[in-house]
């Protein structure tokens, strides 16, 4: 069997996700409402219902971010179903590229935040002390992550080893794409990290964008296409994110300026 007929059903069902998307009108609409109320509506009348449903006026920040998060997660084991079964492995790991800062913590010794506690991704690392925070991950599917800390390594690169352990043998073909969005991804980082012009920054963003979208078009008849899916996917929350944190930050300073 081809790679392209075994990969029908997955470019099918991102074909129909990827059309869901907000398009740049939609992100100028939904970016330009006065308050949260407006854009928590503005948002559950678009595709991005699912991620913002429980929230209110009233949501805090930590209780939105523990969701977007959760939600992205059920998000990649729902791509990752629609897989061939020996890329679903390789799929599930990305769960865990929205948890590095927070592991990184951790690992560092740190006592865990309340809302670390409440992750249910993130929790079952907490401990009273930082050496019992190391074996508990130790013991799980962090594992790979904690040798590369202790290594020296970035949690990135930690991921990313254990990322391409993960794919089935013979995939030197499927590996030229799936290294090109690494690379992107990762120059994309950099480039926000060193940034400190705003118009830059989000220029440099609707760039990526364009990148991902191209990469996607072009790789969505195999393994590469729900990476590039999902980066896009990653990065429309990451926008979502900034426009409920803005909101609700505005709407505690016009509260407690009452």
């Amino acid at each position: 069997m081809s790679q392209m007929a075994k990969f029908a059903y997955s470019q099918a069902r991102l074909h129909a996700r990827h059309g869901d998307r907000l398009d740049d009108a939609d992100w100028r609409r939904l970016t330009g409402v006065g308050d949260l109320l407006q854009l928590l509506q503005a948002a559950r009348a678009s595709s991005l219902r699912p991620w913002v449903l429980p929230f209110s006026e009233g949501t805090d920040i930590h209780t939105m971010e523990h969701w977007l998060r959760r939600q992205f997660r059920d998000y990649v084991d729902t791509v990752a179903r629609w897989q061939p079964a020996p890329w679903r492995d390789a799929l599930h790991w990305t769960r865990r590229l929205v948890d590095l800062p927070a592991l990184r913590y951790l690992l560092s010794g740190k006592l865990a935040w309340m809302w670390m506690r409440e992750d249910e991704a993130i929790g079952p690392f907490v401990a009273e002390d930082g050496q019992a925070q190391v074996d508990a991950m130790r013991e799980s599917d962090c594992a790979p992550l904690v040798q590369a800390f202790e290594a020296g390594e970035s949690l990135l690169d930690g991921w990313r080893g254990q990322w391409r352990k993960l794919w089935p043998t013979h995939t030197r073909r499927s590996a030229v794409p799936l290294e090109s969005l690494g690379l992107l991804l990762r120059r994309h980082v950099d480039e926000l990290t060193a940034s400190i012009d705003v118009r830059e920054t989000e220029r440099k963003r609707e760039q990526l964008k364009s990148q991902l979208v191209a990469g996607f078009r072009r790789h969505v008849h195999g393994p590469a296409g729900a990476y590039f899916h999902l980066a896009l996917m990653a990065a429309d929350i990451a926008a979502l994110r900034g426009e409920l944190v803005r909101h609700r930050l505005f709407e505690m300073n016009r509260q407690d300026a009452k």
